[in-house]
């Protein structure tokens, strides 16, 4: 059985994570309205990362039932893909952005000159993203973010569930960002760090009495 990416998940990783636009949270940053405005999703975000830098502590998140089996899930996950590819995963660091402060990733893994996503979702999401056949849209633009920082290619993402007939358990894609869409994202980050700046000055400088 393969063990947990010692180099996530502890003290320190989270501690390098704080404050920060992350791979993970790429999803809510570039997530608007049509008519430009935030959406909920973006705008709770940047108030998060807004007390993060001001109490140096992560923000607590409420684990659901669904998201602690995921995680146990996880290195069952990675070691079928090692099995099913033959390719060897390594774990993987908090790897800042090279040119955007403030900004990294922490992929699932390394994996020859690419790296690994990995899903463990409820089974009909993962169904869902078998019969799709292709990479879901909605987490790209983590994907995109986790080659811009690393400077990776391309990323395996690897959806896993073992309640499921082992046939029917494993579902990988390649997914390999131009580079618009690497620029795309950048850009999103870069506006988007901005306007947590902005949120900071002005709650800083704003008198409470």
């Amino acid at each position: 059985m393969r063990e947990e990416n010692k180099l996530q998940g502890t003290g320190a990783w989270h501690n390098q994570r704080c404050g920060k636009a992350t791979a993970s949270r790429t999803k809510a940053i570039v997530k608007k309205l049509k008519n430009g405005d935030d959406s909920a999703e973006r705008k709770a975000l940047k108030v998060e990362i807004l007390c993060e830098r001001l109490t140096g502590d992560v923000v607590d998140k409420f684990v659901t039932p669904a998201m602690t089996r995921g995680i146990e899930e996880e290195p069952k996950g990675k070691e079928a893909y090692e099995l099913r590819t033959g390719r060897l995963v390594k774990d993987a660091p908090f790897v800042p952005h090279p040119r955007i402060e403030n900004c990294g990733a922490s992929p699932d893994g390394f994996v020859d000159d690419g790296l690994i996503e990995i899903k463990c979702p409820n089974t009909t999401t993962h169904i869902g993203w078998v019969l799709a056949g292709v990479v879901p849209e909605e987490h790209k633009p983590q994907m995109i973010l986790q080659c811009a920082c690393t400077g990776r290619k391309w990323v395996d993402f690897v959806s896993y569930d073992s309640r499921l007939p082992e046939a029917q358990q494993l579902f990988i894609r390649r997914y390999t960002p131009s580079q618009e869409e690497i620029d795309w994202v950048e850009g999103e980050v870069i506006k988007f760090l901005d306007e947590v700046d902005q949120m900071f000055d002005q709650l800083t400088q704003t008198e409470m009495l």
